[in-house]
């Protein structure tokens, strides 16, 4: 069976290395990693006039702090650069790795992939936006889509986000930072399951958006009680630094139409 040739983008970044690791070892897969700077067109064309005949592309490029500049460059532009030179390649699909953060905050007790987008972070916005470049190409092309919507992602190589900050933290002041009362609550998938659910959706023939997440609900309070078992440290309170206070999700869509279960639910610290 002649393999799927996919190529990857953001291969060096913490869910890319992972995810190569879990595909290499695939025998009907084929990766490319993108060489190229993904803000300049001239880069794609050419990166895709030298790899003939990819079918796929794993968009994997993002950034989730910064100002709202650098968010729109890395999360938006580089989307819509990258889509726009690739249609003329046969690239048939893109799988897309978006956020929970799209939503805002939950409208029930958890986000469904049909609820409206109403992000509050910048963050969000911008992911928010690339989704509407993805769904524009692939009206605009026939490009097929998998979008598959995150909550924090955690795991061993992450150099970002509320555990590896934790972690960080404890290990090189003995203090953490809580931005708020510590109540506001997240769903934490670990980067192997997130991986599977990837690779699930090259399989998958229908263009379709996913929620992809571990279904138990915590609180950075549950978080910190977690570091405890482990350590001493101590506990300063800032702020709230977020306007969004729990991002929820539920993957019922992902259990029946890709296969996905994570499996990994408990959190493991490092």
């Amino acid at each position: 069976m002649e393999k799927i040739k996919i190529c990857v983008t953001g291969h060096g970044g913490f869910i890319g290395n992972n995810l190569l690791r879990l595909l290499k070892v695939s025998n009907e897969i084929q990766i490319v990693q993108f060489v190229g700077d993904l803000s300049k067109k001239e880069d794609i064309k050419s990166f895709f006039a030298k790899n003939k005949n990819i079918k796929q592309i794993i968009h994997l490029v993002g950034a989730f702090f910064g100002e709202f500049d650098e968010l729109f460059r890395l999360n938006v532009l580089t989307t819509h650069n990258l889509l726009s030179a690739v249609t003329q390649y046969g690239v048939e699909k893109i799988i897309f790795t978006s956020s929970g953060a799209v939503y805002g905050e939950p409208v029930g007790i958890e986000s469904l992939e049909n609820d409206p987008l109403k992000p509050n972070t910048d963050y969000g916005l911008a992911k928010k936006m690339a989704e509407d470049v993805v769904l524009y190409f692939h009206n605009k092309h026939a490009l097929n889509y998998v979008i598959l919507r995150f909550p924090n992602v955690y795991g061993g190589g992450n150099k970002g986000g509320v555990i590896f900050n934790f972690s960080r933290d404890i290990k090189e002041k003995g203090e953490i930072t809580v931005h708020g009362d510590g109540n506001q609550s997240r769903n934490f998938l670990h980067v192997s399951d997130a991986c599977v659910a990837i690779e699930k959706s090259i399989f998958h023939e229908k263009s379709e958006i996913f929620n992809i997440s571990n279904p138990v609900k915590t609180s950075i309070n549950d978080l910190i009680k977690l570091f405890k078992e482990k350590y001493e440290f101590k506990i300063h309170h800032n702020k709230v630094d977020n306007n969004l206070r729990d991002l929820l999700l539920n993957i019922d869509k992902a259990k029946k139409g890709l296969g996905f279960s994570p499996k990994i639910i408990d959190i493991a610290l490092d």
